[in-house]
């Protein structure tokens, strides 16, 4: 077995306290420059003992930068609950599907359900997607340096619309869930959100370890609903605006700070306090 899976196993099972730690990436861990360098300190110090889970709607491949940054090996979960990913013998028993180094598990559809779908709307409607720009337009309109706007367009099980008339937006509502993510609407199947995916890796530790888990989870927008209805401790952070996203959940902790202070202020308060 892999000695940081070894240390990782020993650190977690003899931790007094079983927290997970599910945290949206974009306006809460990081900022709009896409920095975490105000959590950094505390993000190394807890995440070998207690599990930070990126719970995203960025791909896969953008989510492995920020884990590589993070120096993070814990499990992690992509385009809005569609997949979850771990490296493979993480949880000692097989979970999921094996690919290039990972397990994975899928919750969603393949985005060319999502595209194909889009495309026949396009007949009718106006509507642009992440698939329909060059990696340069990306860029641009997202402030993503052009290696992390390749990866976002690398997309495996849900579709990002820039614009679309509204009645577009209803009819592909009819069909999949669409979630506004800060400037963008966040299409992907129904049978998928960050919530279920939550449930699926609580349920993977609690048989990993042999006893119950609590969990904390922190994000910023309405694509992190899901995720913080699943949990036991929710908290959201302020937008870059020091706005709060109008989320209508009870016992939700709303963080003084923005972005990553307030992700600070969360795990402080909640983990360590």
């Amino acid at each position: 077995m892999d000695e940081n899976i070894k240390k990782r196993d020993r650190n977690i099972i003899n931790s007094g306290k079983s927290f997970l730690i599910f945290t949206d990436l974009d306006g809460t861990l990081i900022d709009e420059n896409y920095s975490f360098s105000e959590a950094y300190d505390l993000l190394i110090k807890i995440k070998d003992i207690y599990p930070v889970i990126f719970c995203t709607g960025k791909t896969k491949k953008e989510t492995e930068v920020f884990l590589k940054k993070a120096e993070i090996e814990h499990p992690f979960i992509v385009e809005d609950g569609t997949a979850i990913y771990f490296k493979k013998g993480y949880f000692r028993e097989k979970k999921g599907e094996y690919e290039n180094g990972y397990e994975r598990v899928i919750l969603g559809e393949s985005i060319e359900i999502i595209k194909k779908f889009i495309e026949d709307l396009k007949k009718d409607y106006k509507i642009i997607t992440f698939s329909d720009l060059r990696v340069e337009k990306v860029s641009k309109i997202t402030g993503l340096d052009s290696l992390l706007a390749e990866y976002a367009k690398e997309r495996e099980f849900s579709e990002i619309i820039v614009k679309a008339e509204e009645e577009a937006v209803e009819k592909i509502k009819e069909k999949f869930n669409v979630l506004l993510g800060g400037r963008f609407l966040h299409v992907f199947s129904k049978k998928a959100d960050k919530g279920k995916a939550v449930k699926v890796l609580k349920g993977f530790y609690e048989e990993f370890l042999g006893r119950k888990v609590i969990t904390l989870g922190i994000g910023n927008s309405y694509t992190d609903e899901p995720m913080l209805k699943e949990v036991d401790i929710k908290a959201i952070v302020r937008n870059s605006d020091g706005s709060y996203a109008d989320l209508k959940l009870e016992n939700l902790y709303k963080a003084e700070n923005k972005g990553p202070l307030g992700w600070v202020e969360v795990v402080e308060k909640f983990v360590l306090g």
